[in-house]
């Protein structure tokens, strides 16, 4: 059977471990800090309990699932459990890998490790050089990093050719994406090991190159940052904003919404590194009304306040807001109310499509963009987008439909009301 070596037991590491386990692969979970690998464990059995509650996992395989998990204390005890499992592989002692005959990358079962740590380039880096020392040459090291490049973190190893990315989304268990970074020197064989195995383990996986938030937090942060701006231009409100997002867009969820939910220091810190990568430019500035929500503690549900307030029955704007001066200009009205009845929209309140016009176009442009740019293909990009953030289509299957004229006039009138060059027009919007 594989084995995985899961470094990093928070919520991302043990839900890794679980989807590992529960797929028939032996696992071993480590983390440096005192009582993690205890609580997640504790966690990955009160999950699995759950499924068994709602009799979608029986006893047996709860069972089943946690003796192939087991814990160690430092790298080094976990690299020999990870040696003794492929061992026992190699000797024939192991029960047949149960994915194999689907997936040829892993009819060798080469052990991985999934590092899940927090996002912070050195400590990714220490941990892969170390282990570099302790694990066979065949082992593949995955980086789960959501926003850091996968070269850089590799920089320094002896052989930077067996690390990959492999992001999933939170909750692992639950959410049905994989992005497979390929860095510089990636191994072809280590990338589709990482697809392979993602596939193995019940998800959908995409290929993306190692550029800043690879597909899904790149062409996202439009779906925040600009509701940002919306609010700080005293455009609108929180709750209107979030209520014209999901009643025009027909988003699940609100920006604000999500914000809290994700956590609005998580949110920043995805959106400040996207921005410094990319030449800080102006489409990715991070805004000073989250900045100063971080500092003030107030990060979202987590705290009980971000721009909701939850210590009610119900949610309550927590962030000040008012409706101020559209100020649009003839060419930016024609614009705008082309691309929300293009886009379907029957509200025919001004306020309400520009904002609709505005968040989404900073998110079609930047699905564009990142296709110009080779970050991933116009399939895998679609698929990402609704898969990893729910959203109601993919952008570039959402453009075409709209129409690529249509989009482009809605960019060019935004661009010049803007006069910072955020919405200047991907190649797939530029005029004919």
């Amino acid at each position: 059977m594989p084995a995985v070596l899961v470094i990093g037991a928070g919520t991302m590491g043990a839900g890794i471990a679980q989807v590992a386990a529960t797929c028939g692969w032996d696992v071993v979970l480590q983390d440096a800090a005192t009582g993690a690998v205890e609580r997640g464990v504790a966690g990955i059995r009160a999950q699995l309990g759950r499924l068994v509650e709602k009799g979608k996992m029986t006893d047996e395989a709860l069972a089943a699932a946690l003796g192939r998990l087991r814990t160690a204390g430092t790298p080094e005890d976990a690299a020999g459990m990870i040696a003794d499992s492929q061992s026992r592989r190699t000797e024939g002692r192991s029960e047949t890998c149960p994915t194999s005959e689907a997936c040829p990358a892993l009819e060798a079962c080469s052990p991985l490790v999934i590092e899940a740590v927090v996002e912070r380039l050195e400590v990714k880096r220490d941990i892969f050089r170390r282990l570099e020392t302790l694990l066979p040459g065949s082992a593949v090291l995955a980086t789960n990093t959501s926003s850091l490049s996968v070269s850089a973190i590799a920089e320094g190893m002896r052989d930077p050719s067996r690390v990959i990315g492999m992001h999933f989304f939170n909750p692992a268990p639950l959410m049905p994406l994989v992005e497979v970074i390929a860095g510089q020197a990636s191994a072809t064989e280590a990338v589709t090991f990482g697809m392979e195995t993602a596939r193995a383990w019940g998800k959908t996986a995409v290929r993306a190159k190692d550029t800043p938030g690879f597909i899904v937090n790149r062409v996202a942060r439009g779906y925040y940052l600009e509701a940002l701006r919306l609010l700080g231009e005293e455009i609108s409100t929180v709750e209107k904003i979030d209520r014209v997002m999901k009643e025009l867009g027909a988003f699940r969820m609100g920006p604000f919404e999500l914000m809290d939910l994700v956590g609005l220091d998580v949110n920043l810190a995805v959106s400040t590194s996207v921005w410094e990568q990319m030449n800080r430019h102006a489409r990715f500035t991070p805004h000073e009304i989250q900045r100063n929500l971080v500092a003030e503690g107030r990060l979202g549900r987590k705290t009980g306040c971000g721009f909701y307030a939850y210590d009610g029955p119900s949610p309550t704007p927590a962030v000040p807001g008012r409706k101020g001066d559209l100020a649009m200009t003839a060419d930016l009205r024609r614009a705008v109310h082309a691309f929300a009845d293009a886009a379907g929209v029957e509200d025919r309140h001004d306020a309400c499509r520009l904002i609709f016009t505005r968040v989404l176009c900073a998110i079609l442009n930047e699905g564009a963009l990142a296709l110009e740019e080779g970050v991933a293909s116009e399939a895998d990009i679609d698929t990402a987008m609704k898969l990893g953030t729910n959203y109601p289509h993919g952008p570039l299957k959402w453009a075409r439909r709209i129409g690529v004229s249509v989009v482009g006039d809605a960019l060019r009138a935004l661009n010049t009301a803007a006069g910072d060059d955020r919405y200047r027009p991907a190649k797939l919007f530029a005029a004919l």
